[in-house]
């Protein structure tokens, strides 16, 4: 892991004040003499890390931490909310803390709507199951149909802090104002790191008994439901992109949980899969990560049918 355009003298600062062992001494994470030791952060059944030049290396991951990155990764925030926060503690920036950052907008989710007609197209567009629509709509309360900027779009949703929207017609949303053309228009207000379907609105509440199956992006969240609508193994949870952390909001509904979570066979996907796996075994979880290799969920589903995907992934 890197810290990226964050400025420069500040980060120094702020290492300087907490060097790696003074920051892990800090965080209550104990380094034996040897200097080799199981990672901190992620299962690891030998001791794959050890300090070199201010950085924990994890030999068997090829991961690096800082001491801000090792903040970060316990308190389940991103780096620069890690900076923020430790640049506040630093002496004399008191009288010269930056402005409160902007209070986020209301996230308004317009008035979703739901049809057989409107469910059919969906499935045909995504090459998934009929029932695997109708279970993220009806049963997991996640999914619904409105306009959005002007285009009919298929909506994802926690109801309360996330909504994405794609649309039906499977183009792109044109640019608009500092927004490129984009397959996904996350609605303003929105908090990415919010899994999708980890909290059941309706009549999958039982699911909660059951492991978690985390993936990666809408459609593939589409295709979990499709592989799990009649198959009581796991309960289908979504992080909308890889680039977030889990929200610590949402943490507490793993916990004592185990999560299967597939990775995108990308170094942003495998990345973002281990990340969520540190957060989750913190939390008190069991994860376990399984890579896909071929495409996405979704790709996999429309090439190899249900049937295949859920002996290859789930077994």
């Amino acid at each position: 892991m890197t810290i990226i355009s964050e400025n420069s003298d500040l980060v120094k600062q702020i290492k300087d004040r907490w060097p790696l062992e003074s920051m892990l001494a800090r965080l209550n994470i104990n380094i034996p003499k040897k200097r080799k030791f199981k990672s901190p952060f992620r299962p690891d059944n030998h001791p794959s890390c050890e300090i070199f030049d201010e950085t924990i290396r994890d030999r068997s991951t090829g991961e690096s931490f800082d001491s801000i990155e090792c903040f970060a990764l316990v308190n389940g925030i991103g780096n620069s909310e890690a900076i923020r926060r430790l640049a506040a503690e630093l002496p004399g920036r008191e009288a010269h803390q930056p402005r409160p950052a902007a209070k986020r907008k209301e996230l308004v989710i317009p008035k979703l709507s739901y049809s057989p007609e409107k469910a059919g197209a969906l499935a045909k567009l995504r090459g998934v199951t009929r029932e695997g629509v109708d279970f993220a709509a009806t049963s997991m309360g996640a999914l619904g149909f409105a306009q959005v900027l002007g285009f009919d779009c298929w909506i994802l949703t926690d109801g309360k802090t996330i909504a994405e929207a794609r649309r039906m017609d499977g183009e792109k949303f044109p640019s608009i104002g500092n927004l490129g053309e984009r397959k996904s228009h996350t609605l303003a207000g929105s908090s990415k790191s919010s899994p999708i379907g980890i909290r059941p609105q309706y009549g999958a509440k039982a699911l909660k008994k059951l492991p978690l199956l985390l993936v990666e992006g809408g459609p593939d969240y589409l295709a979990a439901c499709s592989i799990l609508w009649d198959h009581e193994r796991y309960q289908p949870a979504a992080m909308l992109g890889s680039g977030q952390a889990i929200h610590a909001d949402a943490l507490p509904h793993f916990r004592e949980r185990q999560v299967l979570i597939l990775s995108h066979d990308d170094d942003a996907g495998v990345q973002g899969a281990k990340k969520w796996a540190r957060q989750l075994a913190q939390e008190g979880a069991t994860p376990r990560i399984r890579k896909m290799v071929g495409g996405d969920l979704n790709d996999l589903l429309v090439a190899r049918g249900a049937a295949t995907v859920i002996k290859e992934l789930l077994s």
